[in-house]
């Protein structure tokens, strides 16, 4: 235990320390600064990670899978983020959320373009690095798969800091494990990952479901709801069924 708990801290601490090094020395805004620390970061949190696989016995997961198997993951990213934002915006937590609002100010103040190789490339690249590579993966040599995924899906969600931002986290923190334990790869939660935030980023940035978010009735919310409740779970069918399991993994 004592070994796990030192491979939640030190991830986190070494991102996060560096993100604030560069927020205090460099005129950078927290996007960049968080977007830089993630570019420094990944190559030695790719080392830590391939080399925790070594010393755990186990093959390091190959980052290449053929494109059919990923194809069903960036519509299910994309529903996924529509749903759970939708659910977010009915129960009114942004606005309630002072903390958002300044967490959302700071991430889509910056140039659209650089919103995108931030939030939608870079960022979720060293996230599931930390949270599923080499948080959920020491759980899951312990644990069965729910509470691995809930405990590692918990502290990402806390990491964001705030209650919309950690809702949105946590249910998109287990649907990477589960498709890290599917695909016994981070390329198909890195690409979850991608494909949630590149959405959540448009709609911000573009007319695209602007009305829905920006005047949302419950009859609109309800109907959002069940097309991208809808689209989840058949993309969650097709990727399971495309996926064959050694282990019941619940």
């Amino acid at each position: 235990m004592p070994s796990i708990l030192l491979r939640l801290i030190l991830p986190i601490f070494f991102h996060t320390a560096i993100t604030t090094a560069l927020y205090l020395l460099l005129p950078l805004g927290p996007l960049e600064s968080t977007a830089l620390s993630a570019l420094l970061c990944t190559p030695a949190l790719a080392y830590i990670y391939t080399k925790d696989q070594t010393l755990r016995s186990l093959p390091t997961p190959s980052p290449s899978l053929p494109w059919p198997r990923l194809l069903p993951i960036p519509a299910f990213g994309a529903a996924l983020c529509l749903l759970l934002n939708t659910i977010i915006t009915a129960l009114n937590l942004p606005q309630n959320s002072p903390s958002y609002q300044e967490a959302a100010s700071a991430i889509y103040s910056p140039p659209f373009i650089l919103q995108l190789l931030s939030t939608a490339l870079i960022i979720p690249i060293a996230e599931e690095l930390i949270f599923r590579g080499m948080m959920f993966a020491p759980f899951r040599d312990k644990l069965s798969f729910l509470p691995s995924a809930c405990i590692s899906a918990l502290i990402f969600a806390l990491y964001h800091g705030n209650l919309p931002q950690g809702v949105y986290g946590f249910f998109i923190g287990i649907a990477a494990a589960w498709l890290y334990e599917l695909y016994k790869s981070l390329t198909a939660p890195i690409l979850l990952h991608i494909s949630a935030n590149l959405l959540s980023v448009c709609i911000t940035n573009t007319d695209f479901l602007t009305p829905l978010f920006a005047a949302p009735t419950s009859t609109t919310l309800t109907i959002t709801a069940i097309i991208s409740a809808a689209i989840s779970i058949v993309c969650g069918i097709w990727i399971y069924q495309k996926n064959t399991l050694k282990e019941d993994i619940l």
